[in-house]
């Protein structure tokens, strides 16, 4: 918050402090002139008030003290009341300021600013008066003229840390952000328990991408007001905007534990808890599942988290699990493509193929385009000896990626399977080309050139496979038919010369 606006001295830190009263004032006067007065905070005005008090009280005629009368009076009238004690007394020092207070109040601008001028013509060192004057040129827009005014009251009263504060709120609204911070700073020197300074100060750091300070700023802000939500939800926000995310947690939780209800800070905190299970995910540890478990305690309807709960589960093996988390996620959102391709795997992977094949094709009314669901769907009919419709669904990847290389490796084991050999062989050698360091293509390859009656190609392929991997036991036994079928074809010609 960059505003803090003041009318009068006590007005942000404590109840308004009236003048003394003679006893014999009927109470109804009493509360009038309470509720009428504005007291600026100068030890001068007390005995000016209690001319004022009796000033009412000649002007209520008495009859002011019955009960029908003695209620809240509209600003309107208590205006009048202050005219008509200027048109009596066209220098009265209180009446000019309470007047000016009132006007600035119902947002009649020029009429306040008419008002304090009035007042500094009377008294020159009335620093409320330039107070107050900063806050009217604030509040038009008038920043010139209210850093100005802020610095005359400055002038008189050097360590006035409200005046310092809006003197940076001032400052702030034209782009003068060193000046403000340097203004903020001298206020909370005088009084360190100003949050709104140090809030400010927090976020013109910000503003220039200066974190620590900024963070610093916050930190300091919410030590003086530990149980301010808005102050702790900016504290925690800064925390997770520089990557600070278990701070976060702990200050969004300590936001919570005052305010339950918080819907931002909730909200936060399950976007915190499922970007720490990702990561958690991503490094194979299984307290991935816990924090996705913690994030839907602060958002239950959050489908992303349902979703990666149910890989989180598939990870562990926990495929049941993982099934019913994905079925809550379609729960919240029937046409959640992806989570229909990741239920699918699921039940791949339980070899319930009947119902991955419907929610893969589910995945595809929603996406003709899913590669990844065609892809699954080759899986599930190469393990049903579907080969012809594994092949399209291979094609239909490979049309959407055409680097897809294990689209490719599949699509060409399929080939091979098949006979169809030189496409295979193609398929195998654009691996190659495109990732040599790949054991399994080259070993494929060398069956294939087996199969083509080409034994030293074969063996050359085998060895590139055992290179790359040494323990690849089926290369190394492929490696050894290949020879044996190389000396057979040596020793025929031998054989059919004896004959």
């Amino acid at each position: 918050m960059y505003r803090l606006y003041r009318y009068i001295r006590a007005y942000h830190c404590c109840k308004p402090v009236y003048p003394f009263m003679p006893a014999s004032l009927p109470a109804g006067i009493k509360s009038q002139i309470k509720k009428m007065l504005f007291l600026p905070g100068i030890a001068l005005r007390y005995f000016l008030f209690i001319i004022l008090g009796f000033s009412f009280f000649l002007s209520f005629k008495i009859g002011a003290s019955s009960p029908a009368e003695s209620g809240d009076i509209p600003d309107k009238e208590i205006i009048k009341k202050y005219q008509k004690i200027i048109l009596q007394e066209p220098s009265h020092l209180n009446a000019h300021f309470n007047l000016g207070i009132l006007y600035y109040k119902n947002m009649h601008l020029d009429e306040a600013l008419r008002e304090f001028n009035k007042v500094l013509e009377i008294n020159p060192n009335d620093s409320e008066a330039y107070y107050n004057l900063g806050n009217i040129f604030s509040k038009k827009g008038l920043f010139d003229d209210a850093i100005a005014s802020y610095k005359k009251a400055l002038a008189i009263h050097p360590r006035d840390a409200e005046v310092l504060h809006n003197l940076g709120n001032a400052c702030a609204n034209k782009g003068m952000i060193d000046d403000a911070i340097s203004a903020y700073r001298k206020a909370v020197e005088i009084n360190p328990g100003l949050a709104e300074s140090h809030k400010s100060i927090a976020y013109l750091y910000k503003k220039k991408g200066q974190t620590s300070e900024s963070i610093s700023s916050f930190e300091k802000a919410t030590s003086f007001h530990p149980k301010d939500t808005t102050l702790l939800f900016d504290l925690a926000s800064s925390y997770e905007s520089n990557g600070l995310q278990d701070n976060a947690i702990l200050t969004y939780k300590k936001l919570l534990s005052i305010e339950p209800t918080h819907k931002e800070a909730k909200n936060s905190l399950a976007i915190l808890y499922n970007s720490k299970g990702v990561s958690l995910a991503l490094q194979g540890k299984k307290d991935a599942i816990a924090a996705y478990k913690e994030a839907l305690q602060n958002k239950e309807d959050f489908k992303e988290v349902y979703n990666n709960l149910g890989a989180a589960y598939v990870d562990k093996g926990m495929i049941d699990d993982a099934i019913a988390a994905y079925k809550k996620a379609l729960e919240i959102s029937p046409n959640f493509g992806e989570v229909y391709n990741n239920l699918g795997v699921a039940y791949t992977k339980k070899k319930a193929y009947d119902e991955a094949i419907s929610v893969f094709q589910k995945t595809l009314s929603l996406n003709k385009n899913h590669a990844g669901a065609h892809f699954n769907l080759g899986v599930i009919y190469s393990e049903k000896g579907m080969r012809p419709e594994a092949l399209k669904e291979y094609n239909e990847v490979l049309r959407l990626t055409p680097n897809d290389l294990l689209a490719l490796y599949n699509r060409g084991i399929l080939y091979l399977e098949s006979g169809q050999l030189n496409d295979a062989s193609a398929d195998m050698k654009k691996i190659i080309a495109t990732n040599p360091k790949l054991a399994a293509p080259h070993q494929k390859l060398g069956d294939i050139y087996q199969k083509q009656g080409q034994a030293d190609d074969a063996i050359a392929e085998y060895k590139q496979a055992l290179e790359i991997s040494p323990e690849l036991k089926e290369a190394l036994h492929s490696m050894e038919d290949a020879y044996r079928r190389k000396e057979q074809q040596a020793k025929r010609p031998e054989m059919d010369n004896h004959k």
